[in-house]
């Protein structure tokens, strides 16, 4: 217990560190990340506001309103926005989860705050990010179509109708919804619009039962009446099988069979995943190790060259070998996610284990102790990213506000 108590402290002082006038900083280290990140500090406002403090609330809407303030006319929210500078960057390929995280944070606010003039100024600014996002179905599906590289996995191969943003688009829509009717407004086709999206990714994006082809056969029937494209996605393959989480990314006629541990532990916290589902996703998670030396890697197993995911592009800045970056490396930030997880699921004893792991991942550095580094060798567990991560850090205290209270904080208001 000294360890998680002395973590966090030492996540107070770091989080700490990253404000600036602008909003939060990705990193406070000084060769780390100056820019305020949508999504970024969108995570980062989750640990912000359980706090209560009061720079760290301030921060929070400083951020909101330096992301809202460079939105594009047709409502696209910007991967970042320097710090000293106040410029816009366009590095990767896009950042589609941009507009998602800017939505959550804005009514995680709203939820911390009670400030509705606040949002009531920023309604317009919510509107059109909700309208761009509604833009990136571009079949009409239901879902958001995300290009390779287009959100937090920034050089990873997941890829069209990605798990992590489709999950984050549910939330997104009911926390619009959530936003409109504190407002006094109609929000009922958010709402509408958000369970239909989370019965797709569930019908899709959830394989059970292979053996029972009654039951396997009228998933069938229900995909290829919703969409063809669908039905052919799964009748015409030759890796169809049984898998105990949401699959990463379903495409043409391919899907991921990776572990994603952002999508599936997000799908929990949403409600999409069912008590029996979520049970099987989190058994498996710590079954195959993949909250182990600490919690949690990315994506699990990782890709190798030769695999049909394998890309030359992660070899960049030797970041996303196998066991590193998004290519099952550790992140402690999703580390607080996955706490969060075992939390609403009820494995309390669980997740007092790993946030003491999580302390400990925290605690580790390459230059000295404490460093809340961005990401950890997957099998050393040892520091490879930048230190003074706001997400790193901020996402502990939510964890650690999860245990105590007993259930994930504003995840209640965006569940149907």
């Amino acid at each position: 217990m000294a360890l998680v108590s002395e973590a966090k402290e030492r996540a107070l002082e770091v989080l700490r560190r990253c404000v600036a006038p602008l909003g939060f900083k990705g990193s406070a280290f000084a060769g780390g990340y100056p820019q305020v990140w949508a999504r970024d500090a969108g995570i980062s406002a989750l640990g912000a506001l359980v706090t209560g403090e009061r720079e760290l609330v301030e921060c929070t809407r400083a951020s909101l309103e330096t992301l809202g303030a460079h939105q594009t006319e047709l409502g696209m929210i910007h991967l970042n926005v320097d710090t000293r500078s106040g410029e816009v960057t366009t590095e990767n390929a896009g950042a589609v989860d941009a507009n998602l995280w800017f939505i959550l944070a804005h009514d995680a606010y709203r939820q911390a705050t009670g400030d509705l003039a606040f949002t009531r100024a920023q309604w317009r600014r919510l509107e059109l990010a909700a309208l761009w996002l509604r833009y990136q179905d571009m079949n009409a599906c239901g879902l958001l179509e995300v290009p390779e590289a287009g959100d937090w996995a920034d050089l990873f191969s997941v890829r069209y109708n990605v798990l992590y943003d489709n999950v984050l688009y549910v939330l997104a829509l009911r926390a619009m919804a959530a936003s409109a009717t504190a407002l006094g407004l109609d929000g009922s086709e958010h709402a509408a619009r958000a369970e239909d999206v989370a019965t797709k990714i569930d019908l899709l994006m959830w394989l059970d039962r292979p053996w029972d082809g009654r039951a396997f056969g009228e998933q069938l029937e229900r995909l290829k009446a919703l969409r063809l494209e669908w039905f052919l996605l799964y009748q015409q393959t030759a890796t169809l099988t049984e898998k105990p989480f949401y699959l990463p990314w379903t495409g043409f006629r391919e899907f991921g069979d990776t572990f994603d541990a952002f999508g599936n532990t997000l799908a929990i916290l949403a409600g999409i995943a069912d008590e029996p589902k979520r049970a099987r996703i989190l058994d498996h998670a710590h079954g195959v190790g993949a909250d182990d030396p600490f919690p949690i890697k990315a994506f699990y197993p990782p890709v190798f060259p030769g695999d049909r995911d394998w890309r030359e592009y992660y070899r960049s800045r030797n970041l996303n070998l196998p066991f590193q970056y998004h290519n099952g490396g550790i992140w402690p930030f999703l580390g607080g996610f996955y706490v969060a997880a075992l939390v609403h699921a009820g494995r309390t004893a669980e997740a007092e284990r790993q946030l003491a792991l999580l302390a400990a991942a925290n605690r580790a550095g390459k230059h000295g102790p404490w460093e809340f580094n961005e990401w950890l060798h997957g099998l050393s567990g040892r520091p490879m990213g930048h230190p003074e991560q706001a997400w790193s850090a901020a996402m502990y205290l939510y964890a650690l506000h999860a245990l105590e209270t007993g259930e994930p904080a504003f995840f209640g208001g965006w569940r149907s």
